[in-house]
């Protein structure tokens, strides 16, 4: 399985019905949307297999797992939401048999901000942007950049999408034929 980040509401991101009990839980357990239903999804691709679980490995070991608490709370399969509020991290069963991991995109932001000053990245769009553009050369591309500094580059991107949209970061898991 591969995950891809989106920004919008659940019910841009998922089928009618299950939407529907995602939005419901979010809005029982943290007060209704607001406009994030309104919005169109928007998808910034998707990773590589590894490229989630070495993000929160290299992460941990330069800052320490007590350090993150939002990138870790999606576990090492990285699938959940983040939310435009200051929020405690927290999971809820859902009906499909799984549960909705939830976490604070603001407190993403600012472990993402503690990471890129040490890791010497940008966290502007442009500069994002390059990272990720460097990635697809195809004389530099695959050795430029590791797949949790290109992990990085995608969820910041799509992090500083959601901040501006005031709208949740999903990151939905794929099924790979």
């Amino acid at each position: 399985m591969a995950v891809s980040f989106t920004v919008g509401g659940a019910r841009g991101i998922f089928e009618d019905s299950f939407a529907a009990e995602v939005a419901g839980v979010l809005d029982n357990a943290f007060g209704p949307e607001g406009e994030w239903e309104g919005n169109t999804a928007l998808h910034y691709g998707e990773l590589a297999d590894t490229g989630w679980s070495e993000l929160q490995r290299r992460a941990s070991e330069e800052l320490g797992r007590d350090s993150l608490p939002n990138l870790m709370a999606l576990g090492e399969d990285g699938r959940g939401v983040y939310l435009p509020a200051n929020v405690q991290t927290a999971s809820f069963p859902l009906s499909a048999g799984c549960d909705l991991r939830c976490a604070s995109l603001p407190g993403l932001r600012n472990e993402l901000a503690d990471l890129a000053a040490r890791w010497e990245l940008p966290l502007d769009d442009h500069g994002l942007e390059d990272v990720l553009r460097i990635a697809h050369d195809p004389d530099d591309g695959c050795v430029a950049e590791a797949p949790e500094i290109l992990t990085f580059a995608r969820l910041a991107l799509a992090a500083n999408e959601a901040m501006r949209r005031d709208c949740p970061l999903w990151l939905v898991g794929q099924v790979r034929a």
